[in-house]
């Protein structure tokens, strides 16, 4: 098998079909699999997707409980075949042959452990953040106002070659699977948000580059499934929890003394909104006590 193609579906059927459809129409000269993973989808969503299994060949995988975004990602590996594993957004479709230029480019390169596409939304505009850097100090300390022209320092205007970058889109990831082995994998206790910096991050420690492969592209329907999530303070949740995990404890701390800063401020002088972010980076401990996996 060449390509393990891995998809969550949570009450959003439609668009996990039409991602479906979009792989089955375009993809052509390699053996390949698709893996649906759902999430614990309300029972008419399922319905829909099971529907469809009756007349297009997938492997549907039904978790008794939502395991967010690395969880079920990860389930969907384990029943995975494939030499390449592609975990794709169900909010995503294919309008080329991608999967084989990918399949064909990262077999040349022996120490790329995994590569973006270019994503694009409906009118074929390009998303600045199908590539960016890690989110670090530097960030917070002279960016913060600025996100975009941050995550765009790296940006080139050439986008006719592949290049190195520090992590792409969880929209599409494109690994060997061996790299993804080694480095461990998507971790299950990242329940939504920061999937791809924590994988990107033990990729680059395990020797494996990321690299940006412009020369095909896909449509992203952008978080069609996640418009309902408490976002903000998932988002703070798996920053702090990445941090802590990838970096040293002193880094982490003044990380968390920056972060409070912030926060307070504009909890006080712009939107009570902060005061989410300001009581999980002020209280400490464990972030993932206040994810959604536990709250519910």
């Amino acid at each position: 098998m060449d390509v393990s193609i891995i998809i969550i579906n949570y009450n959003s059927s439609s668009y996990t079909i039409g991602c479906i459809d979009s792989i089955y129409k375009y993809t052509k000269g390699l053996n390949f699999e698709i893996i649906v993973v759902d999430n614990d989808s309300k029972t008419e969503d399922l319905n829909v997707v099971e529907n469809h299994l009756k007349q297009i060949d997938f492997t549907l995988i039904k978790s008794t409980k939502n395991l967010g975004f690395g969880g079920g990602n990860h389930l969907g590996f384990q029943h995975s075949k494939g030499k390449h594993i592609a975990f794709v957004n169900n909010d995503a479709k294919l309008t080329e042959n991608a999967l084989l230029q990918l399949l064909t480019y990262s077999q040349s390169k022996p120490a790329t452990g995994c590569i973006g596409l270019k994503q694009v939304d409906e009118n074929g505009k390009i998303f600045k953040y199908s590539y960016r850097q890690f989110i670090d100090l530097k960030y917070h300390l002279f960016d913060q106002k600025k996100p975009v022209k941050y995550y765009s320092k790296l940006h080139k205007s050439d986008l006719s070659e592949p290049f190195t970058v520090d992590l792409v889109s969880g929209a599409f990831m494109f690994f060997k699977r061996e790299a993804y082995e080694k480095c461990g994998g998507f971790d299950p206790k990242i329940f939504l948000f920061y999937e791809e910096m924590d994988i990107c991050l033990r990729l680059k420690k395990q020797g494996y580059s990321t690299e940006f492969y412009p020369k095909a592209s896909f449509i992203h329907y952008m978080g069609k499934s996640s418009v309902n999530i408490a976002l903000k303070r998932e988002f703070t949740v798996s920053y702090l929890y990445v941090i802590k995990k990838n970096y040293s404890t002193a880094y982490y701390q003044f990380l968390r003394f920056i972060l409070t800063l912030k926060y307070g401020v504009k909890s006080i002088f712009k939107h009570k909104k902060h005061l989410v972010p300001f009581k999980i980076v002020l209280k400490g401990g464990d972030p993932l006590r206040f994810s959604m996996r536990v709250k519910g």
